[in-house]
Formats: structure tokens, sequence, C-alpha cells
């Protein structure tokens, strides 16, 4: 039976649980790969994952939850207290660390992967369950709401902590990042492909 989620802390825009999950809410989506498993520009392992961001001046309180659960992530690693490089933590200042990234100026930026695909549903909280679903619903520039866990790590790659991207709740839509999306329904509507010669 699945692990029900216990809240231990509500505060804007967020939610503590005793677990150490962190559901945030009303975040903005960039980059997301959770139709597939996605192996990055440094050819890892390939994982679901989503880059989100978290304005500053609505997202204070539970930003400072999510620095206190760091903490907590470093002091109870496996093998003793974890020191970590900021550059190194699941959350960057969108100001400083991606200053050539308009969409990141005012954000904090969060990074969340998983192994196995998250639990994703639509603005109607209905589960999208296939690839196409999630390609039509979740895209960058769309809001989301989340749910993670954050974990430390030490091996070869080096000492980090991470976040796992548990679930993924379309909220609403919105301009999307870079090109966007095309609507091409109105291509077909004339017969001129049959006049072309082959």
């Amino acid at each position: 039976m699945a692990e029900k989620l216990v809240p231990a802390k509500k505060v804007k825009n967020g939610v503590l649980y005793k677990s150490g999950h962190i559901k945030i809410s009303n975040v903005r989506a960039s980059y997301p790969h959770l139709d597939k498993p996605y192996g990055g520009e440094d050819g890892g392992e390939p994982k679901y994952s989503l880059t989100l961001l978290m304005p500053k001046e609505s997202h204070g309180e539970i930003e400072k939850i999510i620095r206190e659960q760091i903490e907590v992530t470093k002091k109870n690693h496996k093998t003793g207290a974890l020191k970590v490089a900021p550059s190194m933590l699941f959350i960057k200042d969108g100001d400083t660390d991606f200053p050539d990234k308009p969409e990141c100026e005012g954000m904090w930026v969060i990074s969340a992967r998983e192994s196995k695909r998250p639990d994703v549903y639509n603005i109607e909280r209905e589960e999208l369950t296939t690839s196409s679903e999630i390609l039509e619903e979740i895209y960058g520039g769309c809001w989301v709401s989340v749910v993670i866990r954050p974990w430390s790590q030490e091996n070869k790659f080096g000492k980090r902590v991470n976040a796992n991207l548990i679930s993924v709740l379309k909220r609403k839509d919105d301009e999307p990042f870079g090109e966007g999306r095309v609507d091409t329904s109105d291509a077909w509507d004339e017969d001129e492909d049959w006049e072309d010669e082959v």
C-alpha cells in the first residue's frame, strides 16, 4: 500500500510532510522530460526530469523550508554529515547562476529527477498515463505544482543534495518558452497537396 503523506508544516505555496517530502505549488515548468527518460548533456543515466522556476517574491516561506530540509538531508547522510558546495544543491539562484536566461530572473531554479516516471496530472487532476498526453499537457512555460523529496549523494560523481521528482500537477497554461508549440491543424484544410507532383 502506498505511503500516505502527512503534513508537518503548511506555508504559502508549499507543504512540508513528515516523511521529508515537499510540495511546491505554483511554479513554472522548464525543460520537461516527463514522457520518457532523458540522458542530459553529460550522457548520464537517463531519467525523467523537470526544472522548476520558483518566484522569489511569492515563495519565500517554502524556499526557507527547502533550505532547512537540505540541511537535515546533509546532516542525516548515511556515512555522517555531508559537506556540499552550494553549486551542488538542487536549488540555485536564477539571478546569479543563470544571468543569461531571462526566464530565470527573479526566480529560484529547482532541478528534480526520477528513475521511474513520476505521477503526472492535468488541471482536472486526472492522471496522465501516456507519453502523448504528458507531452501535450506539460510544456516549458506552463505552471505546475510538484512533490519532491531531497536526498544526499556521495559517489564518484561528487557530493550533492538532489531532489527526486515524485508527482506533477498542471495548474495553468502560459506562454511557452522558446519557439513554443505550433498548431498545424489548418495546414490540412486545403487540397493543394493533390496538385503537387511527386
